[in-house]
């Protein structure tokens, strides 16, 4: 799926010329105060520093200027940097070290061994500055964020640099990872909220069958909106609905939807479904709770037994046969990268699970490989015939099954245990069943972390 905060990514490629006069790759940041190498952090050591702003603008004109815009005014290539306020320092520089890669295709590089840390942070410096003006806020209040009234050498000489990020996933820019979980002791917890304004706001993707999407008449339907909606009625109270695109990673979109806010502005979501719920992915995202798990997702297979002349009890029984994936999917790695790569040029790429269930029910594949639930749903959206849909084992380093649920901000116990409860009730009543049953989606109820997947009939 593709992100919606990065049309172009953050920065120009590091070689390319810039529309301004600095040259590409570090300035001399000697002048600021050293970083120890190695220690990445997740705060701008030199917020309000009028040397690290004069130093990263130049940096900036060399490295940025040329997608971003003169003085970071954006011709519309690339998203609009003065809108990135302080808030923000662990997703610029999550992003500047690590790049964006989106549907295969490189947007941004990683400027990881190409900038050095202080030059990126030097640039952020800048961009504090641009925000300021362009927000129209008082200069002088970032600049007492820097010495509070002292020289600047004063300061420089005292400063130590903030702590470094410790999660291993800043590394992979997953910068909702590298937050620290704060609980908000002063604000009602977010049920008391809910209640005051009688509806609880449920996040889920975009364009997204079964879970969530919109035909080509009425609205915004899919599994994921039904459990909102029932949630909402075992709360006892309205119905709010908030549609998004995914970001980069779901890290990103945990962030932007539930604990922080998108920097574009739009608040959060009081929950967000469909969250997956591995216990390393919940340790790097600390800054909200991962609760309510109501299904288990699987791998598998859509093919007519008939035209391929028997059942597909493994994947390398398709070997010489056309198999659809959805573009930069597990499916796609997987089948390019697995059995030593015996498969990889039988993949054919789509935009989508439903796209490539058509090219199915053409004859254009043999197979389609995507998690079940999808190719269950696209089953019965597009009412195809003669389909028949296996889980499959996958084995190694690939994960074949996984459970999702509900994410909401941290340090919010009255709200995280109403939601448990009530997913709890909708799966021992049959609420959740039945709702999938609508959609034609066999349900599976969410699995321990250790159960291995079958490969099996469905």
């Amino acid at each position: 799926m593709a992100a919606v905060l990065l049309a172009a990514g953050f920065l120009v490629a590091p070689n390319a010329h810039a529309a301004a006069s600095g040259e590409a790759g570090d300035v001399d940041t000697s002048a600021l105060p050293e970083i120890e190498d190695g220690n990445w952090l997740d705060e701008n050591p030199y917020r309000g520093s009028k040397k690290a702003m004069e130093l990263g603008k130049a940096a900036y004109d060399g490295n940025c200027a040329r997608c971003h815009g003169i003085d970071m005014i954006s011709g519309g290539i690339a998203p609009d940097l003065r809108e990135l306020g302080p808030d923000y320092d662990d997703y610029f520089i999550g992003k500047v070290r690590a790049g964006v890669q989106r549907n295969g295709m490189t947007y941004m590089p990683p400027f990881e061994g190409v900038l050095d840390q202080q030059s990126m942070w030097a640039i952020r410096a800048y961009v504090d500055k641009r925000h300021y003006e362009y927000k129209d806020k008082n200069l002088d209040e970032l600049y007492e964020q820097w010495d509070g009234g002292k020289s600047e050498d004063d300061t420089a000489a005292q400063r130590s640099p903030a702590p470094a990020a410790a999660s291993p996933a800043v590394a992979r820019g997953d910068s909702g990872a590298s937050a620290r979980r704060v609980a908000d002791d002063d604000i009602p917890d977010r049920l008391e909220q809910i209640r005051a304004k009688g509806a609880i706001e449920i996040a889920v993707y975009q364009a997204f069958p079964p879970w969530s999407y919109k035909p080509e008449s009425g609205g915004v339907t899919g599994i994921d909106v039904a459990i909102g909606k029932a949630l909402a009625k075992r709360l006892d109270v309205g119905f709010n609905l908030r549609t998004f695109v995914a970001d980069e990673s779901m890290g990103d979109d945990i962030r932007n939807q539930v604990w922080k806010g998108h920097y574009l502005g739009g608040g959060t979501a009081d929950a967000m479904l469909h969250v997956g719920m591995a216990p390393e992915f919940q340790q790097e995202n600390d800054q909200a709770t991962f609760l309510a798990p109501y299904y288990n997702e699987t791998m598998g297979f859509a093919y007519d037994a008939e035209r391929l002349g028997g059942d597909v009890d493994s994947p390398l029984a398709l070997k010489g046969k056309p198999i659809g994936v959805g573009l930069d999917t597990l499916g796609d790695y997987f089948l390019t990268s697995a059995y030593r790569g015996a498969l990889r040029d039988d993949v054919v790429h789509f935009r989508s699970v439903p796209a490539a269930m058509r090219a199915l029910n053409s004859g254009e594949v043999a197979a389609v490989m995507a998690p079940v639930g999808e190719l269950a749903g696209a089953v019965t959206m597009l009412q195809e015939l003669n389909v028949t849909t296996r889980t499959v084992e996958l084995g190694g380093m690939y994960q074949t099954n996984w459970d999702v649920g509900v994410a909401i901000k941290a340090s919010n116990p009255a709200l995280a245990k109403a939601i448990n409860e009530a997913i709890q009730q909708m799966r021992e009543d049959g609420t959740i069943e039945t709702i999938f049953e609508e959609y034609g989606v066999p349900y599976r109820a969410p699995a321990a972390p250790e159960t291995a997947a079958r490969t099996a009939a469905l």
